[in-house]
């Protein structure tokens, strides 16, 4: 609980310069109450350096607030740190001067306990404003969570404080489009529900990011759960700019299919096999087995998976961490980073830190279902896994899961 230790009387920034000298001074420039700077008059004691704005000495020692009904809240440090029941969040400066319930293990900030019932805060994201809602009820949000609400009225959406901030457009390094947050998702509009980076379902109730060129969609806590692997997008710059195609197409099919193109990591043009099936040959890409669709080079033996051939000559990789995108090369000796083996097919290498990926290592940790030709079923890449690979046996913190028949490969 708070204490006040030895008497506190009022003294000037003279008073404290002329009996304790500068380096007292020096000691006495925030308040221990809200640890902003002291104004110029301050409560201070001199048995223990204990120092108050005017202001913070003169809070009410006890206060009914809505929030929290069972009891009165008391003036007290916030010395477990504990988040406030009104905007969730904990003060990271200093533990400070809160209102809190020590039997119900509660605290209020001293700001949140001042505000007014009909405060109104509008929303980067959502075209109507929203009202506080003090009632202590559980609801559920972005987040689950029972801190205090805020409602709009017009929508009749009650979300968390935190959540009215959440960007409206981002680039996430998970995706290569742009997300778009919206609390309001139609089903019809995704052939799948599930997240592409946990892979459990999304509930369209609540609000969610989502690509409207793939109907990829998104929790909005996996998304931006690491600020480094997103940025927000001015208004200014929502025109989306995608980086640059690593083929020119020359001709099309009547479905608009590229059939003949160019691509910038090979001296001749390549052809569009319409052959889907085994193919004795590997992509000089990927180096894995063709299968399906692939181009073909008619003067050399050079063969292209379809989907290696459309990589964009720069791409965004949500498991690298340096914050530079990845240029797509070729024609280097290198050790992949991720796998640690060596090859000369295609590859990324960060513009930043030079590190390069392999194809297959950079399509692997794409987020989306990806196949494998010993197993029947789409595989999901799982960040989080505790387990043991069926292939090898060995355990694994990170890993490919059939959601099917959960089958762990590494």
């Amino acid at each position: 609980m708070f204490l006040l230790c030895g008497a506190l009387r009022v003294l000037s920034s003279q008073e404290l310069e002329d009996e304790n000298g500068d380096e007292e001074l020096e000691d006495v420039r925030e308040c221990f109450g809200c640890w902003e700077p002291l104004a110029k008059y301050t409560h201070f004691s001199p048995a223990c350096g204990f120092n108050l704005h005017e202001k913070c000495a003169k809070l009410p020692f006890k206060l009914n607030h809505v929030c929290h009904r069972k009891h009165p809240l008391a003036l007290q440090f916030n010395s477990e740190r504990l988040s406030c029941k009104i905007c969730g969040e904990t003060n990271r400066k200093a533990v400070g001067f809160v209102y809190g319930c020590s039997p119900c293990k509660l605290v209020v900030h001293i700001e949140c306990a001042s505000q007014s019932p009909l405060q109104v805060i509008k929303s980067t994201n959502h075209e109507h404003p929203f009202t506080l809602v003090f009632r202590q009820v559980p609801f559920t949000c972005d987040t689950e969570g029972n801190h205090v609400a805020h409602r709009c009225g017009t929508c009749n959406i009650i979300i968390h404080k935190n959540c009215i901030s959440w960007p409206r457009i981002i680039k996430s390094k998970w995706h290569d489009h742009r997300l778009l947050h919206t609390y309001f998702h139609h089903i019809e509009d995704f052939g799948v529900l599930n997240c592409m980076i946990c892979h459990d379902e999304v509930n369209t109730e609540y609000g969610s990011y989502y690509c409207s060129k793939c109907n990829a969609i998104f929790h909005v806590h996996c998304v931006t759960e690491d600020e480094r692997s997103y940025s927000i997008v001015s208004p200014e710059d929502e025109d989306e700019m995608p980086y640059e195609s690593s083929i020119t197409v020359l001709e099309s099919n009547d479905a608009g299919e590229a059939t003949k193109i160019e691509h910038f990591l090979h001296i001749h043009n390549l052809m569009l096999s319409p052959v889907v099936g085994k193919n004795e040959n590997g992509c000089d890409g990927c180096l894995l087995p063709i299968s399906g669709p692939f181009y073909s080079c008619s003067f050399c033996d050079f063969f292209l998976h379809k989907a290696c051939a459309e990589l964009p000559k720069m791409k965004d990789v949500g498991h690298h961490l340096c914050q530079k995108p990845l240029a797509l090369i070729s024609d280097r000796v290198f050790r992949c980073r991720e796998c640690l083996n060596v090859c000369n097919a295609f590859a990324y290498e960060c513009c930043g830190c030079k590190a390069k990926k392999c194809l297959q290592c950079v399509l692997a940790l794409t987020p989306g279902a990806q196949i494998c030709l010993k197993h029947e079923h789409p595989l999901f890449y799982y960040r989080d896994y505790n387990g043991k690979c069926n292939a090898c046996g060995y355990t694994t913190r990170a890993a490919f899961r059939c959601k099917i028949m959960m089958i762990t490969i590494i």
